[in-house]
């Protein structure tokens, strides 16, 4: 019994030893061998179980029999703690091969499965070298491409190689394959004009369908073309400062790719009147830029725009601007629906108007707040489209959405709604203010949140109004902006409102109200109490200098008047009138006026006299206007009692027209201008050579003799002359022509006093 059971024993021993191999065998798995580029071999692998602990591998390639698979000659051997390995240098791809891996492990090694292939079905080959890339001699829009292998292949070998090819441009990819040594010069057509290109090569084995070289690459740009078609055109039109004019902004799009044939260096825009000859231009815009504004007329205008490239101009775009006065426009069409997609897209659907023809359509949109023409954003549709979807838009922010319909050049009315991509709470609430209160109520009005604070649309509003700690509301819809609050008990009522949208709420600053006193305003009470306190404080202010002077009236001070002046005189001696001043001193008949002008404005100079003898030629009297000098006669004088007195009125103010000499006040006379000055003179046998001159500043006097007088001779004048009076005494002279004598009467207290006629 005993014997049975033991090779049962070794036989269960067998079975799993060898289901251990297996599993360790199918645990390492070699997943291909290529041979690169004639020159080595790489075989890759991959580890099914992970907890295997490997720690190192070891690659052994040998050369087999096709047909029997053995291996019999050693490649090489390569170890390795990755998962692909190289043996190198090989001498020929056209082998059979058999490829064993061993990998190491704390409990022992384990053996893959024999890995066997053909060497000419695993080779791959060399990248191709591409030697040069330019535009096709004699075939426009092609690309000439010259290239090599960089391996040397016998004659037999390369009818198996082939030639892939491939150019990319702006994500559009076109590739053939060809047989590579047929031809070593390429030639890419159908090529876009001023396009860049991305030419790529890579060559195969045709046996190793499975294996294909890097690619190589180049970038080249064909050659320019003006521009196959016209820059997309827009405008938007605004009211200008001047009359008759408008602000108009011409908005443009480039050419799109591939019409654009090149890159565009400039733009040109331009915009005529139809009833005048009147034209505006932008000039040459730069490729940078893709507005224009123009100032224009009222009437109907034509815009034209054109973009321009290293080869030419494009074909114009053109727009029309409707006259001001234009009373018909085609209708715009109808907005079904606006969906918002997510928080920055949003979907708009229309119908078109019926019975139109449209040529396209026109979706336009802005935030809100509308800022400057540059934010508009704008996009032109076929004549088929209606729907787009806007992109790149922000959540809470509203956007005005418009369709317009285009009719050839002219644009139509346009339909236009408010959309948000999600809303959100108000960021303010409404202001609130007070139009009246009554004994019971009290009439509110508030206004609109600003649409930019909204972040939604408003649903309603409410009203909350409180007292005593008590509050109540009341709620409105949202178009409602005026309320009534009544039944109202007297008392201080604390009053605001809120909005709401969809998301939240939002509660404006709060109102003080009184109410019970009818009729009453409380801030109209409060400006007119100011105003009083403000009248009460600036009205003495005002009348204080007035006050002062009614309380504090001006004294005059004896010691600045022109009475002291005369009496601190003292006397001089008095000189002799040089020639300068001897020209004051003239006789009537030589009707001379006395002017010193010392940079001062002259004034009239009145001249009294009564005449001596004179021929009976001359008149009786002569009047000087240019000097304003007036000679009268005094009737009351006889020839004897003749003598010739010249006044001469010195003031520095010119008068408006001549007046006789008399009082006037002077600001502050000065004692020389109070100075009587004398001269005395007379000869026995010239009647008009005596003469008596006063010279005053404001002052005529008139002198009143006390003393009594005394003829004086003719040879005492010119020595009376000489010295004046110490107390200022005036000395009256009268010159006698028949007696040929000279009367004088000294005194010694004259009163000289103003006179005012």
């Amino acid at each position: 019994m005993s014997q049975m059971k033991l090779p049962q024993a070794g036989l269960v021993l067998w079975m799993c030893v060898m289901n251990r191999v297996l599993d360790t065998a199918a645990a390492l798995l070699i997943t291909q061998c290529v041979i690169m580029q004639y020159t080595s071999i790489t075989c890759s692998w991959k580890t099914a179980d992970h907890h295997l602990n490997i720690s190192s591998y070891t690659l052994q390639i040998n050369k087999a029999s096709c047909e029997t698979k053995h291996s019999f000659i050693s490649v090489g051997v390569c170890n390795t703690r990755g998962s692909n390995c190289s043996v190198h240098p090989i001498d020929s791809a056209f082998h059979c091969f058999c490829v064993d891996l061993l990998a190491s492990t704390p409990n022992g090694s384990i053996h893959s499965q024999p890995y066997f292939f053909k060497g000419v079905n695993a080779v791959k080959l060399s990248p191709p070298e591409i030697k040069d890339l330019k535009p096709a001699e004699r075939r426009p829009g092609c690309l000439q491409v010259d290239w090599r292998m960089a391996e040397i292949f016998p004659k037999n070998e390369k009818v198996y190689i082939l030639l892939q090819m491939e150019y990319t441009t702006h994500n559009q990819t076109r590739s053939q394959t060809i047989q590579a040594f047929s031809k070593e010069t390429l030639e890419l057509c159908d090529l876009h004009p001023g396009s860049k290109y991305t030419v790529r090569l890579r060559a195969q084995d045709s046996r190793a369908h499975a294996h294909w070289s890097l690619w190589t690459s180049i970038d080249t740009t064909t050659a320019e073309k003006a521009p196959s078609a016209a820059p997309r055109l827009w405008r938007l039109i605004q009211p200008a400062e001047e009359a008759g004019k408008r602000r108009l902004t011409l908005l443009w799009k480039p050419v799109s790719w591939p019409e654009v044939n090149g890159v565009v260096l400039s733009y040109s825009a331009s915009c005529r009147s139809d009833l005048g000859s009147s034209q505006w231009t932008c000039g040459t815009v730069n490729a940078s830029r893709h507005s224009c504004i123009l100032t224009v007329s009222d009437d109907l205008c034509h815009c034209s725009l054109t973009a321009t490239n290293s080869a030419g101009t494009s074909p114009p775009a053109h727009i029309s601007i409707p006259a001001h006065t234009q009373a018909e426009e085609p209708p715009p069409p109808r907005i079904i629906s606006v969906t918002p997609l997510d928080d920055t897209q949003i979907k708009v659907e229309w119908r078109a108007a019926p019975n139109q023809s449209e040529s396209g359509f026109v979706v336009q949109w802005t935030s809100v707040p509308y800022i400057e023409p540059t934010s508009l954003h704008w996009e032109h549709m076929n004549e088929t489209a209606r729907s787009f979807i806007l992109t790149g838009l922000l959540p809470e922010i509203p956007y005005n959405l418009s369709v317009v319909s285009l009719h050839g050049r002219q644009a139509g009315s346009d339909m236009s709604v408010i959309a948000f991509t999600r809303e959100g709470a108000p960021s303010v609430g409404p202001d609130v203010t007070v139009l009246k209160t009554s004994s019971s109520g009290v009439l509110l009005k508030w206004d609109p949140v600003p649409l930019e604070k909204l972040h939604g649309f408003i649903h309603s509003y409410t009203v909350i109004y409180s007292i005593h700690g008590k509050e109540k509301s009341v709620k409105v819809e949202a178009h409602v902006e005026l309320i009534h609050l009544s039944e109202l008990t007297e008392g201080t009522y604390n009053i605001c409102v809120m909005a709401h949208t969809a998301v939240g709420t939002a509660a404006g600053p709060c109102q003080m109200v009184v109410v019970g006193l009818e009729d009453v305003q409380v801030i109209p009470i409060l400006l007119c109490a100011l105003l009083l306190c403000f009248l009460i404080l600036i009205i003495p202010v005002c009348l204080r200098m007035r006050i002062k002077q009614c309380l504090c009236p001006t004294v005059p001070d004896p010691s600045k008047s022109s009475l002291s002046i005369w009496s601190n005189t003292k006397l001089y001696q008095h000189n002799l009138p040089s020639t300068s001043t001897m020209s004051s001193i003239l006789p009537v008949d030589w009707t001379t006026i006395y002017q010193d002008y010392v940079e001062k404005d002259y004034v009239p100079v009145q001249v009294f006299t009564s005449h001596a003898p004179h021929d009976s030629n001359e008149p009786e009297a002569k009047t000087y206007d240019s000097t304003s000098a007036i000679t009268f006669l005094d009737p009351k004088l006889s020839p004897a009692q003749a003598f010739h007195t010249h006044l001469l009125n010195q003031s520095y103010t010119k008068p408006d027209h001549v007046i006789p000499a008399g009082y006037k006040e002077d600001p502050q006379p000065s004692s020389d201008h109070l100075l009587f000055d004398s001269l005395f003179s007379c000869k026995s046998n010239e009647a008009d050579l005596c003469g008596y001159i006063h010279v005053s500043q404001t002052y005529t006097p008139v002198i009143k003799t006390i003393d009594t007088y005394r003829t004086l001779d003719l040879n005492e004048c010119p020595h009376f002359l000489q010295v004046l009076p110490k107390d200022t005494s005036t000395t009256m002279v009268h010159c006698s022509i028949n007696n040929e004598s000279c009367d004088t009467g000294v005194s010694q207290s004259h009163s000289l006093q103003p006179n005012k006629t």
